[in-house]
């Protein structure tokens, strides 16, 4: 459920598949060691998931704790994280209402 909440959807940048479309994806391959854990897991839909590696992209978890994509070199020479816009804006939404809720009304 933390992961359907953090993603919303797929993660892959640009994409608009909601969770029931998506699978989850180990960052760090689990066969390899890697944890079962918001820390390592994000959301895909069957398209990205089974073609984001063989088109030169790579997933890391953000200090923030979201999921950034790194294009490959011939896409972005400087290979600039992106975030999925809609994952963005959850954040921005979640972080006003947390600062809604701590700041007291004006009446």
């Amino acid at each position: 459920m933390a992961l359907i909440t953090r993603d919303a959807g797929c993660s892959f940048p640009g994409c608009t598949h909601p969770p029931s479309w998506c699978d989850r994806h180990h960052i760090l391959d689990w066969i390899l060691g890697g944890l079962t854990d918001l820390d390592n897991l994000t959301l895909l839909c069957r398209y990205h998931h089974t073609h984001f590696l063989q088109k030169g992209w790579t997933c890391r978890i953000n200090a923030a704790g979201l999921p950034e994509w790194i294009p490959p070199w011939w896409i972005d020479h400087d290979q600039r994280p992106q975030i999925n816009t809609r994952i963005r804006r959850l954040r921005a939404q979640r972080g006003n209402l947390r600062r809604r809720r701590r700041t007291p009304d004006a009446a």
